[in-house]
C-alpha cells in the first residue's frame, strides 16, 4: 500500500471527530512531553504523542529506530502513516480496521470515561535487515478537548522477544479500571483454557493476590528465578503485556 493511500485512510479515521473551529489548549503540552520522555527512559519503550487535531506527531521517542530504517524527520512530517509503511503487508488491513473500529467505539463512550480505556494490538515491523520485528502497541487518550474529542493520544510500543511466535494481529480494548474487554471480544482465543500448567496457574493465582516473586518463591519452596521464568511463560502463552493483564485474561477465559 502506498503512503498516500495510508494517509488517506488515516484522514478518514480522524474525520470521525468534529473539533470545530476551537483549537485545543496546548499550554500543558510541554509538561506532557517532558514527563513522557522520562517515562521512555525508565520503561525502555518507544513512546509517541499524536496530535489528532493537527494530525501530526508532537513527540516521538523511538527506542528501536536503530533496528529499522526509521527516520525521525520523516515521521514528524508524514504522521502515523509513516509507521505503517514499515509494517508487514499482511498485517496492515487488520491494523487499519482496528484503528477504524477503535475510533468508532471511542465516540460512543461517555466523555467522563474516555481516558479509562486502552487499545492493545500486535503487528510486525520490517527491520533494517529485511526481517520483521514483533511489536506490541498500547494506545490511550492522553487529553480531550472541550467537546470530549481525543486530541492527544499516547502510543507506547515495545519489541516482543524473538522467540514469541506471531500468528496474527491480535487486538483488544480494555477498561483499565475494571479490566473488562470490549469491542474485539470475539478475537480472544478461548482455546487457551488448558494451555497453562498446574504450577503456572498456581503462580498466577498468587500474583492475583498481590504476592511478588520473592514471596511466591518462599511459599512454593522454589527459586525466584524459577518463579520469574514461569511468569514469563505465562505472558507468552496468554499474549499479555504484564501479569495484571494476564490475570484479567485468565479470569475471563476460565483459567482461574
Amino acid at each position: 500500500m502506498s503512503l498516500d493511500y495510508l494517509k488517506k485512510v488515516y484522514d478518514e479515521i480522524l474525520s470521525k471527530q468534529d473539533f470545530g473551529d476551537d483549537a485545543p489548549d496546548y499550554s500543558g503540552l510541554d509538561s506532557h512531553i517532558s514527563m513522557l520522555e522520562k517515562m521512555a527512559e525508565v520503561e525502555n519503550s518507544s513512546i509517541a504523542i499524536h496530535d489528532l487535531y493537527r494530525n501530526k506527531f508532537v513527540s516521538i521517542t523511538p527506542k528501536f529506530s536503530p533496528l529499522t530504517s526509521f527516520d525521525l524527520n520523516d515521521a514528524f512530517e508524514q504522521g502515523p502513516a509513516y509507521y505503517i509503511s514499515f509494517m508487514h503487508p499482511a498485517d496492515i488491513p487488520r491494523v487499519l480496521d482496528t484503528y477504524r473500529r477503535m475510533s468508532g467505539f471511542f465516540a460512543k463512550i461517555p466523555i467522563a470515561e474516555r481516558k479509562d480505556y486502552k487499545t492493545i494490538l500486535n503487528f510486525r515491523l520490517q527491520s533494517i535487515e529485511g526481517k520483521y520485528l514483533h511489536i506490541i502497541q498500547q494506545i490511550v487518550a492522553l487529553e480531550l478537548d472541550k467537546k470530549g474529542n481525543c486530541w492527544l493520544s499516547l502510543t507506547l510500543s515495545d519489541i516482543l522477544p524473538a522467540k514469541t511466535k506471531f500468528n496474527k494481529v491480535n487486538r483488544r480494548v480494555v477498561n483499565m479500571k475494571t479490566g473488562r474487554y470490549f469491542l474485539f471480544d470475539s478475537d480472544i482465543d478461548k482455546s487457551h483454557k488448558t494451555v497453562l500448567t498446574i504450577r503456572e496457574k498456581e503462580i498466577l493465582g498468587l500474583v492475583s493476590q498481590g504476592y511478588v516473586s520473592k514471596e511466591i518463591a518462599d511459599k512454593l519452596f522454589i527459586s525466584v528465578n524459577t518463579v520469574n521464568n514461569h511468569r514469563q511463560k505465562i505472558l507468552e502463552k496468554v499474549k499479555a503485556v504484564n501479569t495484571t493483564e494476564a490475570v484479567t485474561y485468565a479470569k475471563k477465559v476460565g483459567l482461574m
